[in-house]
């Protein structure tokens, strides 16, 4: 039997399944069974849904989607600007919450732009790294 219809077949009895469950959850005696047999139900659709998309059962999961240096690279620079105008914005949020006298807005401003102010700084560190890697890989 493929994945695929091993999937298939998943997930119908997870959609029998939840309905039995469900049926049993509006009856009183048995609504912890019911309870339990919804969770199964769960489980079971999503492992159905995970071998719907496999090709073979030799196929290795997780399949390997590591992008490209250069597709890390964009995306780093793209969390760079949106996190300098989150940053920004932060402080703006910290003058306004100075000016109204809202300290409790401002300690929240404050903890969240020295979180951000964090992330940018790891972020450089992470663009640099992919830069050497592509030089050296380009070079």
């Amino acid at each position: 039997m493929s994945p695929r219809v091993a999937g298939w077949l998943a997930m119908g009895a997870a959609v029998g399944g939840a309905v039995a469950g469900g049926w049993l959850l509006a009856m009183p005696p048995w609504s912890i069974v019911g309870a339990v047999v919804l969770v199964g139900a769960s489980i079971l659709l999503s492992v159905g849904t995970v071998w719907l998309h496999r090709r073979s059962w030799d196929e290795p999961w997780p399949p390997d989607v590591t992008p490209s240096v250069q597709k890390r690279l964009r995306r780093a620079r793209v969390i760079q600007v949106v996190g300098s105008a989150l940053t920004a914005g932060m402080v703006g949020i910290a003058v306004f919450a100075l000016v109204r006298q809202d300290w409790g807005q401002l300690v929240y401003a404050v903890v969240l732009l020295i979180m951000g102010a964090g992330n940018i700084e790891l972020n450089r560190r992470v663009m640099r790294q992919l830069r050497d890697n592509e030089e050296r890989s380009g070079g």
